[in-house]
Protein backbone atom coordinates (compact mmCIF):
# COMPACT_ATOMS: atom_id res chain seq x y z
CA UNK A 1 0.00 0.00 0.00
CA UNK A 2 2.79 2.23 0.53
CA UNK A 3 4.63 1.89 -2.76
CA UNK A 4 2.15 3.76 -4.53
CA UNK A 5 2.68 7.21 -2.97
CA UNK A 6 6.64 6.97 -3.13
CA UNK A 7 5.59 5.75 -6.61
CA UNK A 8 4.18 9.35 -6.92
CA UNK A 9 6.57 11.37 -5.64
CA UNK A 10 9.76 9.64 -7.13
CA UNK A 11 7.66 10.79 -10.53
CA UNK A 12 7.13 14.27 -9.31
CA UNK A 13 10.88 14.46 -8.23
CA UNK A 14 12.00 13.15 -11.50
CA UNK A 15 9.97 15.58 -13.22
CA UNK A 16 11.56 18.66 -11.12
CA UNK A 17 15.22 17.16 -12.09
CA UNK A 18 14.20 17.22 -15.27
CA UNK A 19 12.00 20.81 -15.59
CA UNK A 20 15.49 22.50 -13.45
CA UNK A 21 17.85 20.61 -16.18
CA UNK A 22 15.99 22.24 -19.06
CA UNK A 23 15.63 25.17 -17.32
CA UNK A 24 19.28 25.57 -16.86
CA UNK A 25 19.91 24.39 -20.39
CA UNK A 26 18.06 27.32 -21.78
CA UNK A 27 19.99 29.73 -19.56
CA UNK A 28 22.81 28.51 -20.48
CA UNK A 29 21.91 28.74 -24.31
CA UNK A 30 20.28 32.30 -23.74
CA UNK A 31 23.88 33.03 -22.21
CA UNK A 32 25.99 31.73 -25.70
CA UNK A 33 23.35 33.23 -27.67
CA UNK A 34 24.44 36.82 -25.77
CA UNK A 35 27.80 36.23 -25.79
CA UNK A 36 27.89 35.44 -29.12
CA UNK A 37 25.83 38.27 -30.53
CA UNK A 38 28.37 40.59 -28.17
CA UNK A 39 31.42 39.03 -29.65
CA UNK A 40 29.68 39.53 -33.17
CA UNK A 41 28.92 43.63 -31.98
CA UNK A 42 32.32 44.00 -31.06
CA UNK A 43 33.95 42.64 -33.77
CA UNK A 44 31.32 45.03 -36.30
CA UNK A 45 32.44 48.12 -34.39
CA UNK A 46 35.89 47.65 -34.42
CA UNK A 47 35.79 46.78 -38.57
CA UNK A 48 33.24 49.93 -38.21
CA UNK A 49 36.14 51.70 -36.32
CA UNK A 50 38.64 50.91 -38.89
CA UNK A 51 36.29 51.81 -42.07
CA UNK A 52 36.03 55.59 -40.45
CA UNK A 53 40.04 55.84 -40.17
CA UNK A 54 40.31 54.78 -43.20
CA UNK A 55 37.41 57.87 -44.29
CA UNK A 56 39.96 59.99 -42.19
CA UNK A 57 43.16 58.85 -44.42
CA UNK A 58 40.64 59.25 -47.98
CA UNK A 59 40.53 62.30 -46.68
CA UNK A 60 43.85 63.95 -45.81
CA UNK A 61 44.99 62.50 -49.24
CA UNK A 62 42.36 64.54 -51.05
CA UNK A 63 43.50 67.75 -49.60
CA UNK A 64 46.96 66.42 -49.76
CA UNK A 65 46.76 65.95 -53.53
CA UNK A 66 44.79 69.35 -53.92
CA UNK A 67 47.32 71.40 -52.68
CA UNK A 68 49.94 69.67 -54.90
CA UNK A 69 47.88 71.08 -57.87
CA UNK A 70 46.00 74.44 -57.49
CA UNK A 71 47.49 77.45 -55.62
CA UNK A 72 43.64 77.81 -54.33
CA UNK A 73 40.08 76.30 -52.73
CA UNK A 74 37.13 76.71 -54.30
CA UNK A 75 33.39 74.81 -53.80
CA UNK A 76 33.94 73.46 -57.04
CA UNK A 77 36.94 71.14 -56.30
CA UNK A 78 36.76 67.25 -55.66
CA UNK A 79 37.17 67.60 -51.90
CA UNK A 80 34.05 69.70 -51.60
CA UNK A 81 31.99 67.00 -53.00
CA UNK A 82 30.38 65.19 -50.14
CA UNK A 83 30.74 61.18 -50.23
CA UNK A 84 26.82 59.97 -50.20
CA UNK A 85 27.71 56.75 -49.47
CA UNK A 86 30.54 53.91 -50.41
CA UNK A 87 29.53 50.38 -50.27
CA UNK A 88 32.55 48.52 -48.95
CA UNK A 89 32.52 44.93 -47.42
CA UNK A 90 29.31 44.53 -45.31
CA UNK A 91 29.24 47.90 -44.87
CA UNK A 92 28.53 51.54 -46.34
CA UNK A 93 30.77 54.86 -45.96
CA UNK A 94 30.17 58.29 -46.15
CA UNK A 95 31.79 61.51 -45.83
CA UNK A 96 32.56 65.11 -45.85
CA UNK A 97 35.20 67.73 -45.64
CA UNK A 98 34.02 71.02 -44.64
CA UNK A 99 36.13 74.13 -45.20
CA UNK A 100 36.88 75.56 -42.00
CA UNK A 101 38.45 78.69 -43.37
CA UNK A 102 34.99 79.71 -44.70
CA UNK A 103 34.22 80.37 -41.48
CA UNK A 104 35.55 83.13 -38.73
CA UNK A 105 37.76 82.22 -36.45
CA UNK A 106 36.75 83.34 -32.90
CA UNK A 107 40.56 83.58 -32.13
CA UNK A 108 41.18 85.92 -34.12
CA UNK A 109 39.90 88.44 -31.44
CA UNK A 110 43.18 88.04 -29.91
CA UNK A 111 46.43 88.85 -31.99
CA UNK A 112 50.08 88.35 -30.25
CA UNK A 113 48.19 88.40 -26.81
CA UNK A 114 46.07 91.47 -27.81
CA UNK A 115 42.79 92.59 -28.56
CA UNK A 116 42.25 93.10 -32.37
CA UNK A 117 40.07 96.00 -32.39
CA UNK A 118 39.42 95.07 -36.47
CA UNK A 119 37.73 91.07 -35.49
CA UNK A 120 36.00 91.67 -32.90
CA UNK A 121 33.70 94.82 -34.96
CA UNK A 122 33.97 91.82 -37.43
CA UNK A 123 32.68 89.41 -34.80
CA UNK A 124 29.91 92.13 -33.66
CA UNK A 125 28.69 92.71 -37.15
CA UNK A 126 28.21 89.24 -38.25
CA UNK A 127 26.04 88.88 -34.35
CA UNK A 128 23.61 91.58 -35.58
CA UNK A 129 22.90 90.38 -38.55
CA UNK A 130 21.82 87.11 -37.21
CA UNK A 131 20.01 89.36 -34.83
CA UNK A 132 22.11 88.49 -31.96
CA UNK A 133 23.75 91.27 -29.55
CA UNK A 134 26.96 92.09 -30.90
CA UNK A 135 28.16 93.03 -27.23
CA UNK A 136 28.67 88.80 -27.17
CA UNK A 137 31.58 89.67 -29.22
CA UNK A 138 33.67 91.72 -25.81
CA UNK A 139 31.93 88.50 -23.96
CA UNK A 140 34.23 85.79 -26.17
CA UNK A 141 36.85 88.49 -26.54
CA UNK A 142 37.48 88.07 -22.45
CA UNK A 143 36.73 84.31 -22.65
CA UNK A 144 40.10 83.88 -24.79
CA UNK A 145 42.36 87.32 -23.66
CA UNK A 146 44.81 86.46 -21.16
CA UNK A 147 43.72 89.19 -18.71
CA UNK A 148 41.31 89.68 -16.14
CA UNK A 149 40.10 93.11 -17.23
CA UNK A 150 36.70 93.73 -18.64
CA UNK A 151 36.46 94.43 -22.02
CA UNK A 152 33.49 96.59 -21.79
CA UNK A 153 29.84 96.51 -20.59
CA UNK A 154 29.02 93.16 -22.50
CA UNK A 155 32.36 91.60 -21.11
CA UNK A 156 32.36 88.71 -18.85
CA UNK A 157 36.04 87.73 -16.50
CA UNK A 158 36.19 85.94 -13.20
CA UNK A 159 33.61 87.45 -10.97
CA UNK A 160 30.86 87.01 -13.04
CA UNK A 161 31.22 83.36 -14.39
CA UNK A 162 32.11 82.53 -10.26
CA UNK A 163 28.72 84.13 -9.01
CA UNK A 164 27.27 81.57 -10.98
CA UNK A 165 24.67 78.75 -9.76
CA UNK A 166 27.63 76.66 -10.91
CA UNK A 167 30.57 78.60 -10.89
CA UNK A 168 33.94 78.32 -12.99
CA UNK A 169 36.30 80.82 -14.15
CA UNK A 170 36.98 82.25 -17.64
CA UNK A 171 39.02 80.28 -19.68
CA UNK A 172 41.57 82.65 -20.90
CA UNK A 173 42.78 80.89 -23.83
CA UNK A 174 42.41 80.34 -27.03
CA UNK A 175 38.65 78.11 -27.75
CA UNK A 176 39.62 74.80 -28.86
CA UNK A 177 36.17 74.28 -30.24
CA UNK A 178 32.82 76.33 -31.39
CA UNK A 179 30.88 74.51 -28.31
CA UNK A 180 32.69 75.95 -25.47
CA UNK A 181 30.25 79.06 -25.99
CA UNK A 182 27.72 77.08 -24.12
CA UNK A 183 29.98 78.25 -21.19
CA UNK A 184 30.51 82.30 -22.53
CA UNK A 185 27.80 84.89 -21.08
CA UNK A 186 25.23 85.10 -22.73
CA UNK A 187 25.25 82.57 -25.21
CA UNK A 188 22.19 80.02 -25.11
CA UNK A 189 21.25 77.12 -27.25
CA UNK A 190 19.53 79.56 -29.93
CA UNK A 191 22.45 82.09 -30.01
CA UNK A 192 24.92 79.15 -30.51
CA UNK A 193 22.54 77.78 -32.95
CA UNK A 194 22.78 80.38 -35.30
CA UNK A 195 26.16 81.65 -34.96
CA UNK A 196 27.69 77.69 -35.30
CA UNK A 197 27.43 77.40 -39.37
CA UNK A 198 29.28 80.92 -39.39
CA UNK A 199 32.25 80.50 -36.93
CA UNK A 200 35.13 78.36 -36.14
CA UNK A 201 37.60 77.90 -33.53
CA UNK A 202 41.02 77.04 -35.08
CA UNK A 203 44.74 77.16 -33.28
CA UNK A 204 46.39 80.26 -34.96
CA UNK A 205 45.22 83.14 -36.62
CA UNK A 206 43.46 82.49 -39.76
CA UNK A 207 41.89 84.74 -42.81
CA UNK A 208 38.48 84.32 -44.46
CA UNK A 209 38.68 82.08 -47.28
CA UNK A 210 36.63 84.95 -49.87
CA UNK A 211 36.29 81.85 -52.23
CA UNK A 212 34.14 79.30 -50.01
CA UNK A 213 32.78 81.84 -47.23
CA UNK A 214 29.32 82.26 -46.35
CA UNK A 215 27.93 86.36 -47.50
CA UNK A 216 27.01 86.54 -44.49
CA UNK A 217 30.98 86.24 -43.29
CA UNK A 218 31.91 88.42 -45.94
CA UNK A 219 29.60 91.37 -45.48
CA UNK A 220 30.85 91.30 -41.98
CA UNK A 221 34.57 91.82 -43.02
CA UNK A 222 33.47 94.37 -46.22
CA UNK A 223 31.02 96.35 -44.23
CA UNK A 224 31.66 98.78 -47.22
CA UNK A 225 29.62 96.68 -49.96
CA UNK A 226 26.09 96.18 -50.01
CA UNK A 227 24.36 93.36 -49.81
CA UNK A 228 23.36 93.10 -53.60
CA UNK A 229 26.98 93.82 -54.13
CA UNK A 230 28.05 90.60 -51.90
CA UNK A 231 25.64 88.16 -53.62
CA UNK A 232 26.82 89.31 -56.98
CA UNK A 233 30.57 88.60 -56.16
CA UNK A 234 29.48 85.35 -53.98
CA UNK A 235 27.88 84.17 -57.40
CA UNK A 236 30.68 85.50 -59.66
CA UNK A 237 33.11 83.37 -58.30
CA UNK A 238 31.36 80.25 -59.15
CA UNK A 239 32.85 80.76 -62.20
CA UNK A 240 35.56 82.84 -62.05
CA UNK A 241 37.28 82.41 -58.15
CA UNK A 242 39.75 84.80 -57.02
CA UNK A 243 42.74 83.73 -57.85
CA UNK A 244 44.51 85.96 -55.10
CA UNK A 245 44.49 89.43 -52.76
CA UNK A 246 45.01 91.16 -55.87
CA UNK A 247 42.05 89.45 -57.87
CA UNK A 248 39.77 90.12 -54.75
CA UNK A 249 40.68 93.87 -54.73
CA UNK A 250 39.97 94.27 -58.23
CA UNK A 251 36.59 92.72 -58.84
CA UNK A 252 35.60 94.50 -55.43
CA UNK A 253 36.28 97.88 -56.64
CA UNK A 254 39.34 98.30 -53.85
CA UNK A 255 36.24 98.88 -51.38
CA UNK A 256 37.78 97.13 -47.68
CA UNK A 257 41.43 97.10 -48.91
CA UNK A 258 42.84 96.83 -45.71
CA UNK A 259 40.20 94.09 -44.62
CA UNK A 260 41.11 91.93 -47.64
CA UNK A 261 44.70 92.00 -46.84
CA UNK A 262 44.21 91.07 -43.13
CA UNK A 263 41.17 89.45 -43.39
CA UNK A 264 40.47 87.38 -46.33
CA UNK A 265 43.02 84.97 -48.44
CA UNK A 266 41.66 82.62 -51.21
CA UNK A 267 42.78 79.43 -49.73
CA UNK A 268 42.45 77.64 -46.27
CA UNK A 269 44.09 75.27 -44.69
CA UNK A 270 42.12 73.87 -42.22
CA UNK A 271 39.17 71.61 -42.63
CA UNK A 272 36.57 69.45 -40.66
CA UNK A 273 36.15 66.08 -41.70
CA UNK A 274 33.21 64.11 -40.97
CA UNK A 275 33.02 59.92 -41.19
CA UNK A 276 29.78 57.76 -41.17
CA UNK A 277 29.96 54.23 -41.27
CA UNK A 278 26.96 52.07 -41.33
CA UNK A 279 27.97 48.47 -40.78
CA UNK A 280 25.49 45.67 -39.95
CA UNK A 281 23.89 46.80 -36.10
CA UNK A 282 26.87 49.48 -35.58
CA UNK A 283 26.97 52.92 -36.66
CA UNK A 284 29.77 54.80 -36.31
CA UNK A 285 30.23 58.94 -36.59
CA UNK A 286 33.05 60.67 -36.09
CA UNK A 287 34.76 64.09 -37.29
CA UNK A 288 37.84 65.94 -37.19
CA UNK A 289 39.95 68.91 -37.25
CA UNK A 290 42.56 68.96 -40.12
CA UNK A 291 45.29 71.32 -40.91
CA UNK A 292 47.17 71.15 -44.49
CA UNK A 293 50.92 72.34 -44.56
CA UNK A 294 52.50 74.18 -47.62
CA UNK A 295 53.26 72.03 -50.49
CA UNK A 296 56.31 69.75 -49.95
CA UNK A 297 56.42 70.34 -46.49
CA UNK A 298 56.05 66.30 -44.52
CA UNK A 299 53.88 65.43 -42.77
CA UNK A 300 51.03 67.07 -45.76
CA UNK A 301 48.81 66.88 -43.18
CA UNK A 302 47.97 66.96 -39.79
CA UNK A 303 45.32 66.04 -37.38
CA UNK A 304 44.58 68.51 -34.39
CA UNK A 305 41.86 66.71 -32.76
CA UNK A 306 39.12 64.06 -33.30
CA UNK A 307 35.77 63.15 -31.37
CA UNK A 308 33.16 60.71 -32.04
CA UNK A 309 29.52 62.20 -32.76
CA UNK A 310 27.87 58.88 -31.18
Amino acid sequence: MRRGPQRGVAVVTAILVVAVAASAATYMLAQQSATLNQTALVASRAQADSYAQAGFDWARGILAEDARGSAIDTLEEDWARPLAGLPVERAVVSGAIIDQQARFNLNNLVNAGRRSDADVQILGRLLESLGLDPGLALAVLDWIDADADLSGGGGAEDAYYLSLARPHRAANRPLGQVEELYDVRGFDAGAVAKLRPFVTALPVRAPVNANTAAPEVLAAILPALSRDEIRALVQSRRKQPFRDRADLKARMNQAGGTAIEASLDVKSDHFLVQVGVSQDDVQVAAEALVSRAAPGATPATAMIWRRSLY
